[in-house]
């Protein structure tokens, strides 16, 4: 019911690329940044899909398939599907195969001290905040099997960088970035398992200094993590502050999102199965945020599969660009965002969320190109949230459900 309402009330109603090159700038004395490869675009970052910077393995990419063509003449012979049938659900299957060995990672900071965003290449599906409201400190970490990412912050982070066992360090540059440092140590996490650090304090935040690391395990050459972090992560670090100039805030009971500006509440529906449905149109866009009550059995585990399988965003808008989606991580609770851009074309995007009473569904469409706002900046909209009462909800480690099992 919740989903044939969502659809129904989206078919009844300024992207500019960037193709500037990633220009790290160097202050004179310092060495080169390490990875910074002036032959990617500057806002490659942007694009969700992970590809050859996945951390989903070719022999995990295998068996993937291997499991989901088992399942599917199991669907003939067991369950006397026709091959019809059971081909339009592989079809289903290898895009949903598609997201998972190609998502991103998105960590946002922002409370009333601190606003920031970063993301990172790769399917990360465990979390762990960590909170000091004595000094400000906060530190969100995001992770699976062989990449750890974090975003922390707080006053000065001098000592820290002083303590760290490396002798490849530097200072940099960026666009929206005042001021950066950068070094390697190859020993704090194993001698197999270098990590790269940036220390950034950002051009509107003068007084904040924020640190973004990012590890892979087991690889003791430090190509990639060179190449991810100065090529995507760092021009990734965006403030949340310009968020107000092309969007607003609304709450919900529990939940904080943000929607366009411009966009109006023309109806608010109650539905039979207790789901219910916010409406918001204006400027050739529709915004629909669904709720529905759900039984939660453990609020650390969080799984979006049965409302995944159900609204299958995948399959929606079929056009030319490969669909994105990302692990989405507000102040260390997760959710998950698909997003179907096609450029100059109708578009869409579908954002899973949950806290411990309800799941919501977030739904935007529009024409690229035909609305006063890029892709980017709904995007940044869509991506952005937060929960009342959200101490309880983050207070231990928090894991996504294993897509595997989608």
């Amino acid at each position: 019911m919740l989903r044939k309402s969502i659809i129904m009330m989206l078919l009844a109603t300024a992207f500019t690329i960037n193709v500037s090159a990633v220009q790290i700038e160097v202050p004179a004395g310092q060495p080169p940044m390490p990875g910074a490869d002036a032959s990617i675009p500057a806002n490659a970052y942007e694009n969700y899909r992970a590809d050859s910077l996945s951390n989903v393995g070719a022999s995990d990419v295998i068996k993937l398939h291997s499991e989901s063509k088992k399942r599917m003449e199991m669907y003939i012979t067991d369950w006397g599907l026709t091959r019809d049938e059971v081909n339009q659900i592989a079809s289903d299957s290898e895009k949903l195969i598609d997201l998972i060995v190609n998502e991103t990672a998105v960590v946002l900071l922002h409370d009333d001290r601190n606003n920031i965003r970063a993301s990172v290449p790769g399917l990360l599906l465990v979390s762990k905040y960590y909170p000091k409201r004595s000094d400000g400190e906060r530190l969100s970490i995001v992770r699976e099997n062989s990449i750890f990412f974090a975003i922390g912050t707080k006053p000065n982070y001098d000592d820290a960088l002083g303590k760290l066992k490396s002798e490849r360090k530097g200072e940099f540059i960026y666009p929206g970035i005042s001021h950066g440092k950068w070094a390697i140590d190859t020993e704090s996490f194993g001698e197999n398992t270098p990590a790269m650090v940036a220390v950034v304090g950002l051009d509107n935040q003068p007084n904040q200094e924020y640190m973004i690391g990012l590890s892979y395990k087991n690889q003791p050459v430090t190509n990639k993590i060179e190449r991810v972090m100065s090529n995507y992560v760092i021009p990734s670090i965006r403030s949340l502050d310009d968020l107000d100039h092309y969007s607003e805030s609304i709450s919900w009971d529990n939940l904080m999102y943000r929607i366009p500006k411009g966009l109006k509440l023309t109806a608010q529906k109650s539905l039979k199965d207790s789901a219910k449905i916010r409406d918001y149109r204006g400027l050739g866009m529709q915004l629909v945020v669904a709720k529905e009550p759900v039984k939660v059995d453990d609020k650390y585990i969080y799984s979006f599969i049965n409302e995944i399988s159900e609204v299958k965003p995948e399959s929606q808008i079929i056009g030319d660009a490969p669909i994105q989606s990302a692990s989405v991580w507000n102040n260390g609770v997760p959710s998950l965002l698909v997003d179907n851009y096609q450029p100059g074309k109708k578009s869409l995007m579908y954002r899973f969320l949950r806290d411990d009473k309800n799941i919501y569904i977030m739904s935007l469409v529009y024409t690229d190109g035909a609305v006063p706002y890029s892709h980017i900046q709904l995007r940044n909209t869509v991506e952005y949230s937060d929960f009342a009462n959200i101490e309880t909800l983050r207070n231990k480690v928090i894991r996504m459900q294993s897509r595997e099992k989608m």
